[in-house]
Order: C-alpha cells, then structure tokens, then sequence
C-alpha cells in the first residue's frame, strides 16, 4: 500500500518538488503513486513572480508589479494533468524577495519605499498572483502559505517588510489575501521552531489569534525541520495541541529530520523518530486534538534535500534515497497505520532514460538571471553582481562571466559571503564604447572597489580566475588597503616579453587560429568527467556573445609596466597574503610563469594540481574549496600566509 492510500482517511501526504523532479520521469512517477499533495520547493516564492523588467520600467510598474509566472507554470500543468493538489508556497516573504522590490524606482541603492506604496505593491501583487492562478489553473491549489516566518528573536521579525510598511503587513497581506483568494482556498501563517515555547506563544498570541479574530486565517503550517535528538516528542506534542485548540486546521509543511550518517544503524534509528512522530499525528488527528490536514516532507529524494548545503555536511534526512528506493523511514511511517503484515516491502524500478533529468536551458537561465543585482557604479554605468550567502565575511570575484557551479555557492556554504561582479562591457552589465587601452584592468580593479562602496564592504578577500585573477594584482597594487587576502587561480601575469594583446583576441583576430586546449584529458576518473561534461553544457546554454563585447580588447594585467622587469619590481611590493592555485597542464599560465611570480611576492603560498589545465577552478572544485577555506581563515587571523610562530 502507498503513503497516500495509507493515510487517505487522515491527511493528506504531500512533497516539496523542484524543477529537476518535474523533469524526471522516474520522480514523476514516484510522485504519482505515492503523495496526495505537494508543493513547488522554490519556484514560487517571491522572487519567481516578481519580474526583473520592473528595474527597467519603474514609472510603468511603480504601483502594480509585472509578474512573470514561467516558473510557476510548470508546477501547475503538474498538479492539472496528474490531480494532485497543491500547496501554494509561498507570497509574503523576507527571503528570496528582491531587495528592489522596496525601493523606490525599483532601485535596491536608492530610497526606500513608503508605508503606501508598499501597500499598494504588496495588493497588486498579491491581487495578480492568486488572480492568475484561480482564472488559469482553478481548484489546483487548495491552500496557500500567505506570510512566512515573520517571527524572530522575541518579536516581529525585522525586515524590509516591517522598514516599510510596518509591523501590521501580516495582516494587510492576509487581508489581501483574502480578498482575492477564491472561498474554497485555505489561507496559512507558516513558520519554523514553532515548538519553542517563546516562539509558540509569540505566533499564538501576536498572529494567529488576531487574525483569526478578524477570519483571515484558515491554519497554521509548523515547518517541522528536525534533527535526531531536538524537538522532543513532548516539546512537539504540546505545541500541537496549543496549535489545535485555535480551531484553525494544522499542517506539517516542510518535515525533514537531519541526519548526518548514512549507516544502517542510524538510518533505523531515523526511522524510529519518523514512526515516533507519525504514531503522535495520527493519535493526534483520531482524538480530535489538532484538525491535522496534511503532512509534507521537504523534497523527494535523499539527494533532493536542501539539508547539505545548509548544514554543511551530507544529509540523508527523507523517506526515499538518492536511487529512488523506499528507506526503512518509508516503512516506519506505513507502520503507524497499518500492520505489519499488510506492508510489503519492494523496489522502484526505472529505466536509465526515466532516471534522467531534462531541464530546459532557457529555466536554467532564466533561473539564474533572477539572482542578478545592478549597481550603479557612475553614470550610465551600471554592473550586475550575483550574490551567495551573507555574512560580513566578504569574498568578491570579477569576471567577463560566471559558470554556475564553480566556488561561488561552495565557498558560501563554508561561511563566507561572496559577490561575483560581471565587468562593465560583458552582459548583463552595461556595454561600452570607450577604449580604454592599457586601462582597462586598472577600470576593471575601480569597478570592484566601487561595488564595494556602494555595498559598505570595508574590506574583502578576493578571488579570480585567469583574467579574473590579473584584476586581483591590479587591486593589490592599486587599493593595498581593502584586499585582506587574494586568490589567485591559474593567474600569470603574462610575461610582457610576449606581448600585451590578450590571447581572445589574438584568435578574433586571426593571429592565432585557435585557442590552446585548455585541459589535458582524464583518465578513469569519471567525476571529473561528469564535472566537465556539466561545465560545457552551462557554457553552450549561454547567451550568444554581443558583437560589442567581442570587440573589447582588454589586453594583458599590467601591461602598463611595459617590461619584465618593471613588472618583477611591482609584484615584489604586494604585500597582500596570496594564495596561488594553479595546473601543472596548464598553457596559458604556464607553472614557469607561476614560479616568477611567487619568486616576487614576499607572502605567497603556492599549490599546484597535476592532470588539469586552465580550468581548474571547475575542474577540482571540493579541492580548490579546501585550499581557499584554509587559506582565508589563517589570513584573516594573522595576515599571513601561514600560522605565526608563537612561542609556548
């Protein structure tokens, strides 16, 4: 028997899905068979709907917000065809809703917003979402999370909602909510640690009993993010009951319990706190204490979940593995209704073609651009940053452009804060026309200090690549005083015995025939093929380079030096800790390059990787992590390349 058969007479059994489940055959199916709701994991929050083209029309859209629903339709079309209702996650939230949406002009380094314009935004918002949904794709969602987590430390939380428009935008957006939500669509206040008793009473006492007062709330979803050993299942069971005796119906909305490892005695041991929890929903639900009406687990599979990157380690926290087969957690949740003898034990199976995602390009673009910032950074200037993590612990880059699953994202999951500007000249920031000659990385280092100013980063590490990296000499050179540290990955600088004309345009324009192979082939190691493979589809998936951008010839890094030896001479004067990762095969950067440099630093570590070329830092990601990590952490503690010497 399924879980949604299982517990058809209960509630419902839902799933957190994303655009990769929606695109595998063999998730689907999963889905089909086993789950009576689910929920788009992220391709309905805020910023989903909220279109960038505001910033550029932000007298159009000064008051009504043009939305884009391309992400949300998919999830839709899933939950008509297949009949699986669903939750609708989630309008008002402070994460993952662009921080442009509450300035005025649209303009995130601007002023803020007022009270009523904000107002006015959040209805029309709020208004042009449901009203889409409800004309387009009627009866498919049941229920949706109108505000989510607005408590934190002891009170409202402080965000840009509460900065504008006050306290009170729980209820105004319940209350718009309301207004436009057709009358069989259930409206919920969702947040997490709603078992803590402080947090428990705040959401009782601030939020739910107001709103129920006035009939803007249907229920209450307790997201339910466990780990092994906290909540106690007496914690919980009181937070539920106290939940329950509002009247209001109670959800689980995001259930997952962290666990770390992945041997048999501790996945028994999960499986036991699932059946712990579920024999209390069920009991809960049969004695009428709480109107529990559904239970969501927070993604599909092991492999799925959210609870590596945020908890920094692998997590194997679900009801299905990374093969798409049920774990003992699957059976112990079955255990709590029915017998033992009536639970069959079995395998999914799946052809390798149903096992493979097929997400679209154009959403892996689409999806990546929404994380665009601009900044203006002089006039007709303006550059665009993607931002991962947070934090004051700041890591910037620079580049002509980004591949999406290079350090950015692993670096931030290691604690730091990392800005990763695209230079003036490459899209999406703005082109240009001026020629600035032996400048440009000097315009280029300029820009970065002032995205810097602009963000009130005192000071930074930084880390580049290739080109990236010959910004970062030009910055220690230049700005000495806000560079903590600098990465530098396959990062010459050329000798200028050769030349100053950059290697891309010495093809463009026809003095080479090609560029050099940048990576030596791999043999028997089939990750970093997969790694590559990957790589190269992000690049074919790019946008089609604008004539202006190839017209841009920005030369070599300090070429203004024009000889050898001045260049030696310059280098020798950074006193910057320098961390220097390069490719033994590498034919650009060649290690005899890498040498002369590190010869001239006078606070340099050097590491160097053999059978890998030029892209390196796609290449050995996890490594060049490691590297950085260690590197970072004993700059910013003792300005050096290395551990000082302390006497004992």
């Amino acid at each position: 028997m399924k879980l949604k058969t299982a517990f058809k007479d209960l509630f419902k059994i839902g799933v957190a899905l994303s655009r990769r489940n929606l695109e595998t055959e063999a998730n689907r199916k999963l889905v089909i068979s086993q789950f009576s709701s689910f929920t788009a994991e992220n391709d309905m929050k805020p910023m989903y709907f909220l279109d960038p083209a505001n910033r550029l029309e932000p007298e159009k859209y000064d008051l009504a917000p043009k939305l884009d629903f391309q992400f949300a339709v998919p999830f839709l079309e899933f939950g008509k065809k297949s009949g699986i209702p669903m939750r609708g996650h989630t309008l008002v939230w402070h994460g993952q809703t662009p921080k442009w949406f509450f300035y005025e002009n649209y303009d995130e380094f601007g002023t803020l917003a007022g009270r009523d314009k904000m107002l006015s935004r959040m209805e029309n918002y709020i208004k042009g979402v449901l009203g889409f949904v409800q004309e387009n794709y009627p009866g498919v969602i049941y229920c949706w999370d109108v505000v989510n987590e607005a408590i934190d430390e002891g009170d409202f939380r402080k965000s840009l909602w509460t900065e504008t428009i006050g306290t009170d935008f729980v209820e105004m957006a319940f209350t718009f909510a309301r207004k436009y939500a057709a009358k069989d669509v259930k409206l919920f206040y969702n947040d997490y640690n709603c078992y803590e008793e402080w947090k428990r009473d705040l959401i009782i006492e601030k939020i739910l009993k107001p709103l129920k007062e006035k009939g803007l709330v249907d229920g209450f979803g307790m997201q339910s993010h466990f780990v092994m050993d906290f909540p106690g299942i007496d914690l919980f069971q009181e937070a539920l009951y106290k939940y329950g005796a509002l009247g209001i119906d109670v959800q689980l909305t995001e259930l997952d319990i962290h666990n770390a490892d992945p041997s048999e005695e501790s996945m028994q041991a999960l499986a036991d706190r699932y059946e712990e929890l579920f024999r209390l929903l069920v009991d809960t639900k049969k004695n009428g204490k709480a109107n529990i009406t559904a239970v969501t687990v927070w993604n599909l599979l092991d492999t799925d979940s959210w609870l590596t990157n945020f908890r920094r380690e692998t997590s194997y926290p679900l009801l299905f593995d990374k093969d798409s087969q049920p774990k003992k957690s699957y059976y112990s949740v079955l255990k709590t209704v029915l017998d033992e003898a009536d639970i069959k034990e079995f395998r999914n199976e799946y052809t390798e073609a149903e096992l493979t995602a097929n997400v679209p390009d154009d959403y892996r673009r689409a999806a990546r651009e929404l994380n665009f910032h601009m900044v203006e950074v002089e006039p007709g200037i303006k550059l665009s940053y993607e931002e991962f993590g947070w934090g004051d612990n700041y890591v910037l880059m620079a580049q002509m452009g980004f591949y999406p699953r290079g350090l950015y994202w692993p670096l931030a999951v290691k604690g730091y804060h990392v800005i990763c500007i695209t230079l003036r000249g490459f899209a999406p920031s703005s082109y240009v026309t001026e020629d600035y000659g032996e400048g440009w990385y000097d315009v280029f280092a300029e820009d970065v200090v002032r995205v810097a100013d602009k963000m009130k980063i005192d000071k930074f590490f930084y880390a580049g690549a290739s080109h990236g990296a010959g910004i970062g000499w030009h910055l220690c050179l230049n700005h000495p005083e806000r560079v903590k540290g600098f990465v530098a990955m396959v990062p010459g600088p050329h000798s200028l015995a050769e030349g100053t004309m950059s290697l891309r345009q010495m093809v463009q324009s026809g003095i080479l025939k090609e560029m050099p192979p940048m990576d030596p082939p791999i043999d028997h190691d089939e990750a970093r093929e997969a790694r590559r493979d990957i790589r190269n589809k992000h690049i074919a998936m790019n946008r089609e380079q604008d004539p202006r951008e190839k017209a841009i010839d920005y030369g070599r890094p300090l070429m203004k030096y024009k000889s050898e030896e001045k260049l030696r001479e310059m280098l020798h004067t950074i006193q910057t800790p320098t961390l220097i990762l390069g490719a033994i095969d590498d034919p650009i950067s060649t290690p005899e390059l890498m040498m002369r440099t590190a010869k001239e630093l006078p606070h340099c570590k050097m590491v160097w990787y053999s059978n890998t070329g030029h892209n390196l830092d796609t290449d050995l990601v996890e490594e060049l992590v490691f590297e950085t990590d260690h590197f970072l952490k004993q700059a910013d503690q003792d300005g050096r390349v290395y551990e000082t010497v302390r006497k004992i």
